[in-house]
């Protein structure tokens, strides 16, 4: 079967933008890694919720949001591995940067995708 030099130029162009677009899906989906935020103490241990809700005024030490690969519906009292990235919960600015609510609560295990944090990094937010 002969192709003219069209028909060719054609079926070369597709077959190149077909595998073009499968090779950037695939490197999208690496770069935005799905993230998971859970409310840390400043060891890593899991805490309530409450504690990193930007509007929380109690005392008694250094709380995070933590966000890295984890699993979600991890229990309070976790340790989580080394290798997340820390946002203050009350920088607002920092927290929308990670792909986080500006406000308010966030709850365990909630899934975060996009944003500077969207690779496991030992990154830490102001």
């Amino acid at each position: 079967m002969a192709f003219g030099n069209r028909v060719r130029s054609a079926l070369t162009t597709t077959v190149l933008a077909t595998a073009a677009t499968g090779f950037l899906a695939g490197c999208g989906s690496d770069d935005e890694q799905e993230q998971v935020a859970y409310c840390t103490n400043e060891d890593g241990e899991i805490v309530d919720d409450d504690y990193c809700d930007d509007d929380y005024r109690g005392g008694g030490g250094l709380f995070f949001l933590y966000l890295g690969a984890f699993r979600p519906g991890l229990p309070v009292g976790t340790v989580l591995p080394a290798g997340g990235t820390r946002v203050n919960p009350t920088d607002t600015a920092a927290r929308q940067r990670y792909g986080l609510p500006a406000t308010g609560k966030v709850s365990a295990g909630q899934r975060v995708t996009g944003g500077i944090g969207s690779g496991v990094g030992g990154g830490s937010g102001s």
